[in-house]
């Protein structure tokens, strides 16, 4: 009889992008409060220094690098200081995603790239730039790519982003394929809507209105939170997940389960068979 494989180690390195606000600084609050030296990637340095400065005032251990997540060369260059500083990265978490509105007859060439490359191109980067590196040093890791509801449905306006999370789950998938043989797990997320609320700079993400029309929708009554999605990203990248490879879990509530609100007939009283 063959001997079970042993578990992986619980995170120890880790690389997060996204990870000034939002779901990535949640994932990286998890990853730290178990212990882990984590890397911090945003394109958006002034947020990013005030999280890394918060993060260090508790004791934890991390480093902030300012980068777009498709520009390789930066990216190799902040894995190499985290690896510098902590060790062989063997946890990776990619969070970044924007979703501007446009419907697809008013885009041109480059609008439809402004969202495919930092959400699908620079999902790639990260997770091969941090996979070449597992494969080098021999670390068995688990990556996890932050995939969305929009997945597998979309809506008018929000096709550019649809398609590239569309594409982040395919990614998910050919990469547990194509690492499993060296002991990386991938995993995705999908996340329903997450209201961060108001950002500076930014501007609110949904109305109020839009928030409650998705809470309506959702059998579990609430919009899920930015914690909500780190937790489960904290189980797949965790020994509890050892076998779980090549997953993209939902996390939103059973609203992607089906239409909960409608009655199966418009007779009251009656029940389908």
């Amino acid at each position: 009889m063959t001997a079970p494989a042993a578990k992986p180690a619980p995170p120890r390195v880790a690389l997060v992008t996204g990870a000034a606000d939002g779901i990535g600084l949640a994932v990286t609050r998890n990853l730290v409060a178990a212990g882990a030296a984590v890397g911090m990637v945003d394109v958006n340095g002034e947020r990013l220094a005030a999280s890394v400065g918060r993060l260090r005032e508790d004791g934890h251990r991390v480093l902030g690098f300012t980068a777009s997540v498709s520009d390789e060369p930066a990216v190799e260059a902040a894995l190499g200081e985290v690896e510098a500083a902590f060790g062989p990265v063997d946890t990776v978490s990619s969070n970044v995603g924007i979703a501007p509105y446009g419907e697809l007859l008013t885009l041109r060439k480059a609008d439809w790239e402004a969202v495919l490359d930092p959400n699908l191109t620079g999902t790639f980067v990260v997770t091969t730039v941090a996979a070449r590196a597992m494969v080098a040093s021999a670390t068995r890791g688990a990556i996890v790519c932050m995939a969305s509801g929009a997945a597998f449905g979309t809506r008018v306006g929000g096709g550019r982003y649809s398609t590239s999370k569309a594409g982040v789950v395919m990614l998910t998938k050919a990469l547990a394929v194509e690492l499993g043989r060296y002991g990386i797990r991938v995993n995705g997320v999908a996340p329903g809507l997450i209201n961060h609320g108001y950002r500076e700079g930014l501007g609110h993400f949904v109305t109020d209105e839009y928030a409650e029309r998705a809470r309506r929708a959702t059998p579990l009554d609430r919009v899920p939170t930015a914690q909500d999605v780190a937790d489960v990203v904290s189980y797949l990248v965790s020994p509890l997940a050892a076998f779980v490879s090549g997953e993209v879990v939902r996390v939103d509530g059973a609203a992607g389960a089906g239409r909960y609100d409608s009655p199966w007939s418009g007779q009251a009283g009656e029940v389908d068979a």
